[in-house]
């Protein structure tokens, strides 16, 4: 086992001769171990696999300076050695890995150096004998066969057998492989996961899978697909039909049939057929465009050549502002500056210096705002629009076709199919590169249509439509949620994408998403990935509505840091989504007889009652989350009313003119109250500049005419864009109106209504480090009101409807909150 709880540091020291001038020797090794065993003297170590070394050697006490202990040194001569005090270790026989990538050191128990045979390979190509597997880090062991043909009970397959009498071996069933064709074979110890890597040879055979789809090598590229149901499941490549075999269960994989075909694929087209019926390869990395090919892809080929900019800083998900925005609306205006081939595209999104009348657009827009996370809608491959020279065709990309495939239509080079990968990556970088990280739209609750999967089997849809599109996708399906997970981990591993807004999140089960949640926190430690969704379906009667993700749910998995929409703070905020209405208590920003108890806990977080994540809620309880990273709270989004066509079409009802400086205020004031909210704040892209759809709430293929961004609006609403860009800059500068947790907001938030329609929430800014120490919010939807001020002198942070109005003046004993307004104090 590895002696990680068992090791200590910097007992005593290694001796510091004087070090030899560089050059003096030459060195027949890179690396060296130095310890007690060999009295400091300089031992090469060997160099394995991954670019390591590796020595073993036996502890027997230590020297007159400590105990056993050791370094490695890079050149024997003490100038750069590893670690900065020296590795203890209890006296015994270890494997010392020393990996000089990172300086990382892992040290392994191990009976003895003598190297010990444990695992065989029994198989085909020895007629079924023992051929003993060799291990260098005493976790995997492998062996390098060729086979050729197979015997009289079947094709070319093997075994691994732990102690050579099959008492134990691995798997289940014979693995099959290709005929004629030489594997590197290995088998973790551990998890028992056997990998089967193509060295050589030609034909074709069933390969051992590590995932789904096209994996592909130089030498070879094994395809795999789930078929519970088919047992007739072939491989078309490029012309050529290839019998797919089933093969072993591995790694929560089931039911999966592959096939290995040697040679260099890549770019090819390919395709599966079940049962006769053609089907594209749900993992499909890529596909010609409005055809069923998807392409075997060379990601290596897709590099960039400048390397990955490191994701930016993000301490605290607490500490997101999202911006929703979508390609081709962002930059399909000239007025965006962007230039005409780019417009509307991937590389338009991050093209630098463009402007109007002299004002930012585009990316250099997003960061003058001050936007830490962009929310893109669908770029994954959709359905509509499928005719890449109909540039008129207009559609969000709500119906998926293809999860893991970049969409042609925001590529300059649809049909080169490296470069379409390379556009949205170099999209991802510049955004990184600006400080922006990038939060991806994912749909996996519906397809465009069943024929998506349907053909392969009707496992992948819920008995019933729940999402009101014709069908859902079942995730209690095991196989199914792994689509999903690992369709989730290969955007981020390969695109670095940063989180994930979920499309009715709410059809699948909480255990389900929380398992997601958990993997991919796992998988990429202390990178704070996002995942957030809509936590309700389309309109449907779900007989498993209490094991959905709702409202009354999500607390359940806070420890996998999965969050929600925040329907009822919207509600209480700006009322109906599609009209001008107010239901009853709602319409805090326009005054109508709101019920404030939903901003007093909306703008807590939307925190529980009780720390207790599994207590029973109604399901669509506005105090419904076990942390404030759980609550994404706004006002609008893409798919109903712009705020500013919600607020003109509640103005005509109340018979205010269109031009009122009024209803300028109530834009301003709306998500004012947003920023200034414990939890994650949601801004849908446009509104910072009074951005408009002319009234139309579902503009999902209404056209750019209708969608697109007129960045004159930046110029005629420059009040507006100021500020939305002070309030962010406030909320950016002062962590206390991030708290982090439960606990936190519960301790140090105290929320008060002392009059209609005023909300007060005094922050104690010193529990987060702030330097405002005391801070006082005060949200007025009402006429003005003199607030009373706790002892002391107060500044003013924010006031009327400019955040740098008060630009830190003093008050003190009271302070007039304008009505339609934020005010904000503080005493440092």
């Amino acid at each position: 086992m590895v002696m990680g709880a068992l090791l200590w540091a910097g007992v005593g020291c290694a001796p510091t001769p004087e070090a030899p001038a560089r050059g003096q020797e030459t060195l027949a090794s890179e690396w060296f171990f130095r310890g007690t065993p060999n009295g400091w003297g300089t031992e090469a170590m060997s160099a394995v696999s991954g670019g390591r070394f590796e020595t073993c050697q036996t502890f027997q006490g230590g020297d007159a300076a400590g105990g056993p202990r050791f370094k490695i040194d890079r050149y024997g001569d003490w100038s750069q050695s590893y670690p900065a005090q020296d590795w203890g270790v209890a006296n015994g026989t270890y494997r010392i890995t020393f990996d000089p990538a990172n300086h990382g050191i892992t040290v392994a128990s191990v009976s003895s150096c003598a190297p010990a045979v444990e695992w065989f390979f029994r198989g085909t190509p020895n007629q079924w004998g023992t051929t003993a597997m060799t291990t260098q880090d005493g976790l995997t062991y492998c062996t390098q066969q060729a086979f050729q043909g197979g015997d009289a009970a079947g094709g070319p397959r093997f075994k691994i057998d732990r102690y050579g009498d099959w008492r134990e071996s691995y798997p289940a069933q014979d693995q099959g492989v290709a005929a004629n064709t030489t594997f590197d074979l290995c088998i973790h110890t551990g998890t028992k996961q056997i990998t089967v890597t193509p060295v050589s040879g030609g034909g074709g055979g069933t390969g051992g899978f590590q995932t789904l789809g096209a994996d592909y090598t130089p030498a070879a590229t094994t395809f795999a697909l789930w078929s519970p149901d088919a047992s007739n499941v072939q491989l078309w490549l490029d012309g050529q039909l290839h019998p797919m075999a089933r093969a072993a269960d591995h790694d929560g994989y089931t039911d999966v049939y592959a096939v290995t075909v040697a040679g260099d694929q890549r770019l090819k087209r390919y395709n599966f057929q079940v049962n006769g019926v053609t089907v594209r390869d749900p993992y499909g990395k890529m596909v010609e465009p409005n055809t069923n090919h998807d392409i075997v892809m060379d990601m290596a080929r897709t590099a960039l050549p400048e390397g990955w900019a490191p994701r930016p800083a993000l301490t605290a998900r607490e500490d997101a502002i999202l911006y929703e925005v979508h390609v081709r609306d962002f930059t399909i205006d000239e007025s965006s500056g962007v230039s005409a081939a780019n417009r509307g595209k991937f590389l338009g999104m991050v093209e630098h210096g463009t402007r109007y009348a002299g004002l930012t657009t585009g990316i250099d827009h997003l960061v003058e705002l001050g936007v830490t996370h962009v929310q893109i809608m669908p770029f994954y491959d959709f359905s509509t629009c499928g005719d890449v020279n109909d540039t008129t065709c207009y559609n969000w990309g709500y119906d998926p076709r293809n999860y893991n495939v970049p969409e042609e239509r925001y590529s300059l080079t649809p049909f080169d199919y490296e470069n379409r990968v390379l556009e949205l990556k170099r999209m991802v970088n510049e955004l990184h590169k600006a400080g922006i990280r990038v939060v991806m739209d994912v749909v996996y609750n519906h397809t465009y249509s069943k024929e998506t999967f349907q053909a392969i089997t009707g496992r992948y849809y819920t008995p019933t439509d729940l999402s009101g599109t014709g069908n859902s996708i079942d995730a209690d399906v095991p196989m199914v949620s792994r689509m999903i997970r690992d369709s989730l981990e290969y955007w981020v591993r390969e695109y670095h994408i940063d989180g994930f807004r979920f499309d009715l999140i709410g059809i699948f089960d909480y255990d389900d998403v929380g398992d997601w949640g958990r993997h991919i926190n796992a998988t990429f430690p202390g990178e704070n990935i996002l995942m957030y969704g809509e936590p309700w379906n389309g309109f449907a009667s779900d007989p498993r509505e209490l094991d959905r993700v709702r409202l009354g749910t999500i607390a359940r998995i806070h420890d996998a840091h999965v969050g929600v929409f925040n329907p009822k703070f919207r509600e209480a905020l700006k009322g109906q989504n599609d009209n001008g209405g107010c239901n009853s208590g709602d319409c805090f920003a326009f005054n109508s007889n709101p019920d404030t108890w939903r901003i007093q806990v909306g703008s807590r977080g939307g925190i529980r009652y009780a720390n207790d994540p599994y207590a029973p809620i109604d399901t669509w309880d506005p105090m419904f989350a076990a942390d404030p990273e759980q609550a994404i709270n706004y006002v609008s989004a893409h798919d109903n009313l712009t705020l500013r066509d919600k607020i003109l079409l509640w103005a005509n009802g109340q018979g205010i003119a269109r031009s009122s400086g009024y209803l300028r205020r109530i834009q301003q004031f709306a998500n004012g109250v947003v920023l200034t909210s414990q939890g994650i704040p949601f801004l849908h892209g446009g509104v910072e500049m009074l951005r408009d759809k002319q009234g139309n709430a579902n503009s999902y293929n209404a056209g750019d005419s209708i969608n697109k961004y007129r960045w004159q609006w930046k110029e005629s609403n420059a009040d507006i864009v100021s500020y939305y860009r002070d309030v962010i800059a406030m909320r950016r500068a002062h962590p206390g109106f991030r708290l982090n947790t439960w606990d936190e907001i519960n301790q140090n938030v105290v929320t008060t209504r002392p009059q209609y329609g005023v909300v007060v929430n005094r922050i104690n800014g010193a529990a987060n480090q702030d330097s405002w120490r005391d801070i006082i919010v005060i949200y007025n939807s009402a006429n003005n009101y003199t607030y009373p001020l706790p002892p002391g002198t107060w500044k003013v942070a924010m006031e009327r409807s400019d955040p740098s109005a008060g630009n830190g003046r003093q008050v003190a004993g009271s302070v007039v909150a304008e009505g339609t307004a934020v005010t904000v104090l503080y005493q440092e």
